[in-house]
């Protein structure tokens, strides 16, 4: 569709090959920060253009100028995000200044992303600047620019500046100028006889005569006279009270401090007796605030201040009173219950108009969809048929098609009253929840009802009526391969809410075979929910820990590509449990490295560190130990901290602010614990999800 009138735009070219030249297959996205107003076109632009490479592996795609005039916001950048078949994704910023177009994406992209997102555009050239000209005569009308002099080298007058093309019609005359030399003219060489001067090696000669002389200023028996006179090579230099050394002129002396415990000693800087305590004398009252010399202190100079200062919360942190109504953010949907039935066919109703995911082929009347990615990123389409009619995204450990992110939601707007969900059914773990206008249709994942795995699946779901509604798919071992509309029915983009919200964890927050739904039935949705996030990442691995690699990678080892590269706005840490067997000392430096990483990496984000789980009442000493532990690493970090164990909520200081007691008792550890003795059930993941929220709200500004 064309751009319309108006607009400034820029046309973006790009090719990517493999080193031995050939083409690789993807997509490159370009994603505005916000909305984009141009009032000078009556337009507002919003969202992501992805383009999808051809067989050679290039692109060609015209954007808005970041430069327009009239624009609002203005200083924005696109972020680039490159998602090649086969090579991890990347992403990064570029700006598209009008006066630059064509420009090819290889002239702006950055080589390494660490190094800077950025790319300085040189500015069109300054107007010339002026000169002084000369010649012989006056100057003519064509001759020189305004703001130029002119110089008449017959009259040595000086004319200009030039303005609104005329040369003035006088000059300035230059009257000192030199026409003879010493009463000589034209080619002038003077000798010495010209100007009095002594003959070449005459003052040498002279200087020579001076320095050999005896006596050359006739005062020397003068000199003789008064060092006679000056002190004599006996005098002695006496060392004093508390010195040594000394002796007569004759030769060098030296005086040296006598150290000891004698009253006429001084003391070394090592003495004992200096670090006795001593009552110390009074401060003047002028020193103090508002006196006539009050002493200032730096911020600096006061251990731990810029730390306590740092975790103090900003008027732009998450606050209690931003947070949706806690009776009705996790209930079911209250509308008429809606007809889902699943057939194993790839073929949709007669007439529906496929809504593709971005990077898969589009043939006949199908288009790519307006869908809000949620909860992960990095999403390609699979390599030969059928995974290239299907999306997953890659941005969880190990980050790849086959194993990366399982758990993601999907949401759109749409009037329609049936539409139809594609999928590759994996296997009974492929489950999915459907949300309307916000709110969960059932509380658990569903099954997809598929029945042969590897075979593509339609999921038709009649709402009962048309209207426009806010449509949500939580998916736990997807493939999605879109969605089917009717002719008449439109869809739409809806926006996330509340921040990119984000767990990094073990299994406590990916599921277990004791809670429904694995990653996507946890406490971490349910609590997502009662805090406003929609887009809300599970990046969990089971096993895993600070020091704790299980099946995957330390969290160290996962954080930069897991986490740091997604840009949380909010971050809760959860691990502990599989280290607790370990060295104290070793979690401690795991876990304060961890952090200070997160610090650098994600420097606005908020993060919140839960200590060590116990599924028991009585937790053991090595779990005791690790909470802890990781609370002084969170201390250190000034992240605030949440200890199952005690139910003690602790600022960014680590100041105690609130305690809730602690989460397993021997009253409820038989309802909220699962059969393997360590991992929650459904019911226990609900619960926790409510403690939990409940830690965060405590540690929250009002």
């Amino acid at each position: 569709m064309p751009m319309p009138a108006g607009i400034d735009t820029v046309t973006l070219t790009g090719r990517y090959v493999h080193p031995d030249g050939a083409p690789f297959a993807g997509k490159v996205t370009f994603s505005t920060p916000a909305l984009l107003t141009l009032s000078g076109a009556d337009t507002i632009a919003a969202g992501t253009a992805t383009v999808n490479l051809d067989a050679s592996g290039q692109f060609s795609v015209i954007l808005v100028a970041t430069d327009n005039a009239d624009m609002q916001p203005t200083g924005w950048a696109y972020q680039v995000t490159e998602q090649l078949t086969g090579i991890a994704a990347r992403v990064y910023s570029i700006l598209l200044p009008s006066a630059n177009s064509p420009v090819d994406l290889a002239d702006i992209a950055p080589a390494d992303p660490a190094l800077g997102n950025y790319i300085p555009v040189p500015g069109p050239a300054g107007a010339a600047g002026n000169t002084i000209l000369s010649g012989h005569g006056t100057p003519s009308s064509g001759t020189g620019r305004d703001g130029d002099y002119w110089m008449d080298l017959d009259a040595w007058i000086l004319y200009g500046p030039k303005a609104s093309g005329a040369w003035p019609g006088s000059g300035l005359p230059i009257t000192d100028v030199i026409t003879s030399v010493n009463g000589l003219t034209g080619a002038v060489v003077l000798t010495a006889a010209h100007v009095g001067a002594d003959v070449a090696g005459a003052a040498t000669a002279a200087v020579t005569s001076h320095t050999s002389a005896t006596d050359p200023h006739g005062d020397r028996s003068y000199t003789d006279t008064q060092v006679a006179t000056r002190t004599p090579t006996s005098r002695q230099i006496t060392a004093g009270t508390g010195l040594t050394g000394g002796g007569n002129l004759t030769a060098d002396r030296s005086l040296a401090v006598a150290f000891g415990t004698t009253g006429t000693t001084a003391a070394a800087g090592n003495d004992s007796r200096l670090s006795d305590s001593r009552t110390p004398t009074a401060h003047a009252a002028s020193h103090a605030s508002g006196g006539s010399d009050p002493i200032t202190i730096a911020q600096s100079q006061v251990t731990g201040l810029a730390a306590a200062l740092a975790g103090v919360s900003s008027s732009t942190a998450w606050r209690r009173r931003d947070l949706p109504d806690q009776a009705i953010a996790d209930t079911l949907y209250t509308g008429s219950a809606p007809t889902i039935s699943t057939a194993q066919t790839t073929t949709p109703t007669s007439g529906y108009i496929k809504y593709a995911p971005p990077g898969v082929a589009l043939t006949g009347s199908d288009v790519t969809g307006p869908f809000a990615f949620m909860g992960a990123g990095g999403y390609q389409v699979g390599a030969g048929a059928p995974d290239n009619s299907y999306a997953l995204p890659t941005s969880k450990y190990p980050n790849t098609y086959a194993s990366g992110q399982s758990i993601w939601s999907v949401e759109f707007g749409t009037d329609a009253q049936i539409f139809q969900v594609r999928m590759k059914y994996i296997s009974t773990a492929t489950t999915y929840r459907l949300s309307i206008d916000g709110r969960k249709v059932t509380d658990l994942m569903q099954s997809s009802g598929g029945t042969t795995a590897g075979s593509g699946h339609l999921i038709t779901i009649d709402l009962g009526s048309a209207a426009p509604r806010r449509i949500r798919l939580d998916f736990t071992t997807f493939p999605f391969g879109g969605v089917y509309l009717p002719p008449t029915a439109t869809m739409w983009q809806v926006p996330a809410q509340g921040g990119r919200l984000m767990v990094f964890g073990d299994s406590l927050s990916d599921g277990s075979a004791q809670n429904n739904g694995f990653g996507a039935g946890t406490w971490f949705a349910r609590a997502a929910r009662l805090l406003g996030a929609t887009d809300a990442w599970e990046q969990a691995r089971g096993g895993t820990g600070y020091i704790t690699p299980g099946s995957y990678a330390t969290f160290a080892d996962r954080l930069a590509a897991d986490v740091i590269a997604w840009a949380p706005d909010r971050l809760v840490v959860w691990g502990g449990y599989n280290d607790n067997g370990g060295n104290q000392g070793t979690i401690g430096t795991a876990a304060a490295s961890l952090f200070a990483a997160i610090k650098s990496g994600l420097p606005s984000c908020q993060v919140y560190v839960i200590g060590c789980w116990s599924p028991i009442a009585t937790p053991a000493t090595s779990v005791s130990n690790t909470d802890a532990t990781l609370r002084t690493a969170a201390a250190g970090a000034n992240f605030p901290f949440i200890s199952p164990l005690t139910g003690g909520c602790y600022d960014a200081t680590g100041t105690l602010v609130a305690t809730h007691g602690p989460w397993i008792n021997s009253g409820n550890a038989a309802a909220y614990i699962g059969g393997d003795a360590v991992h929650p059930t459904d019911a226990g993941h609900i619960y926790l999800s409510r403690r939990i929220v409940a830690a965060v709200r405590a540690l929250m500004p009002a």
